[in-house]
């Protein structure tokens, strides 16, 4: 019952998709490996590790207060923050907190998976209207299955989401332009724009909306009036987003101007008020081959081939409209963000779902369709056995998970708040990880001192050497089990205080 509960929906899509697009018996069966494959190694093991990075809980914990505060516009958390990127993928968790109940780590992490799925089929139906079945079941199983891509989608961050959309509007402004821009503009396209820019910000609008005007001006297919077009798709992306915008402004003001600016322009523009992933140019030739293990490992025996110049130079004149595309949307995303000081691995993955298909032809062409099929089960199996069951044993040791809950065991219904040295205005680092588990009650002291007058401190043991010297306050410590803060690395302690005259 189950099973046919989950490909009855599935079968009644096929049905509706072999009306448009050619999907034989065997495309089919690749798509039900597809399904079964991404829906078993991320779903039923979302919610086995619990927060043990201050990423996910920072992004959670948004989610969550938009539920407890009823704002679903710029709710506050950590002690009167804002959130530092667009709402979308909250929405996204809030609402499925909404229907569970509350928010978790397998609610937090859910649209994240989705979107992997969701990206991985896209993938597929993407390249099986181009190429043959097996080529796109490889294509999309390789983007889905490698390391950066397959971390994130059990990551409650930005990243997944984003990736679906741009990936998403890039392969369907393509299929806009192969058919000839008929049937007026792209707006599937305009909506995954949208989201995604709800998501991160504009650069979804940029990359998508760059890799189809590149290639209409390699293609020669007149790059005046594709520029309009694509400006015009561009504007109308902006406009869903514009009012998010709005409503943000006229909630914060001044403040949520500077944090666009900071976030969106001086970010890649290198003139951040704070260092944020600052790394060198050749980072992205390191971390893009990492981040496509193990998939890499295959392609080693090319690196002591022969190459010879004229036959590579023959190879991308032959190439068809679906290699240029795939070959100028890659190489866009990777010298985009090439461009910025800020860099991290999960900003390219963008480009993955593209060097995929080119790893896939390299696998096809260059191994048998038996090592493929084991190498990519034993992957899957891998992977799930990682994820499901060796990492959950592992990381679930550094989540301070047991420490938020004696903290709460220890001081009731006291006010709590907490300190960090050294924290950066624009990249503030609190106990993200306890206050998500204690719901958001977790103030901050400030220059001014916290907000009650007596109740409990949480600091690390290196920032309290000096911090509870302070005068004017009396301190007293509270035994709480060691345990190395998974967000600040320091041993927590935990304090009563009291303000004195």
């Amino acid at each position: 019952m189950p099973e046919r509960m989950l490909f009855r929906p599935f079968s009644l899509f096929l049905q509706q998709k072999r009306k448009t697009m050619d999907i034989t018996p065997q495309k089919t069966r690749y798509l039900y490996v597809l399904l079964f494959l991404t829906v078993v190694m991320t779903l039923p093991w979302l919610g086995l590790a619990d927060f043990n990075t201050k990423g996910e809980p920072r992004e959670a914990i948004v989610a969550q207060t938009m539920l407890a505060q009823d704002n679903w516009v710029m709710p506050h958390n950590n002690g009167g923050e804002i959130a530092y990127k667009p709402p979308f993928m909250h929405w996204c968790v809030a609402a499925c907190g909404a229907l569970v109940g509350e928010v978790n780590e397998y609610v937090a992490r859910f649209p994240s998976a989705v979107s992997a799925i969701l990206l991985a089929f896209g993938v597929y139906f993407f390249y099986a209207r181009r190429r043959d079945g097996r080529t796109a079941l490889i294509t999309a199983f390789v983007s889905f299955s490698s390391f950066e891509m397959f971390r994130a989608a059990y990551a409650c961050r930005v990243d997944m989401v984003l990736t679906m959309c741009i990936v998403g509007a890039m392969m369907l402004l393509e299929a806009w332009q192969e058919r000839g821009r008929r049937g007026g503009l792209p707006w599937l396209a305009i909506l995954l724009m949208s989201a995604g820019t709800l998501t991160k910000g504009p650069v979804a609008i940029v990359l998508p909306c760059a890799v189809a005007w590149i290639c209409a001006v390699v293609r020669r297919e007149g790059w005046l009036r594709e520029t309009g077009l694509l400006l015009l798709s561009a504007l109308l992306s902006m406009a869903l987003p514009a009012l998010w915008y709005c409503a943000a402004y006229r909630q914060q003001g001044d403040g949520f101007l500077r944090l666009f600016m900071e976030e969106n322009v001086y970010r890649f523009l290198g003139r951040m008020s704070y260092r944020s992933h600052e790394n060198g140019v050749w980072y992205y030739f390191v971390m893009l081959p990492a981040g496509l293990l193990p998939w890499t490992l295959l392609l080693l025996p090319a690196l002591f081939r022969r190459w010879d110049r004229r036959a590579i130079v023959a190879r991308l004149r032959a190439m068809d409209r679906t290699e240029v595309f795939s070959l100028v949307a890659s190489l866009t995303v990777f010298v985009f963000y090439c461009i910025p000081h800020s860099k991290r691995g999960v900003y390219i993955m963008p480009m993955y779902p593209f060097v995929a298909f080119f790893v896939s032809q390299y696998l096809c062409a260059n191994y048998t369709q038996r090592f493929v099929r084991r190498l990519s089960s034993a992957v899957a199996v891998l992977y799930t056995l990682a994820f499901a069951v060796v990492l959950p044993i592992v990381l679930n040791r550094k989540s301070d998970l047991g420490t938020a809950r004696e903290i709460e065991r220890l001081v009731g219904d006291a006010p709590l708040t907490s300190y960090v040295a050294g924290s950066v205005p624009g990249n503030p680092t609190h106990y993200f990880t306890i206050n998500f588990y204690l719901h958001d009650r977790v103030g901050v002291w400030t220059a001014q001192g916290p907000a009650s007058p007596h109740g409990f401190l949480i600091v690390g043991d290196r920032d309290a050497r000096d911090f509870v010297r302070q005068k004017g306050y009396v301190f007293h410590k509270v035994n709480l089990a060691p345990h190395r803060s998974c967000d600040t690395r320091q041993t927590v302690c935990l304090y009563e205080y009291w303000a004195v005259k």
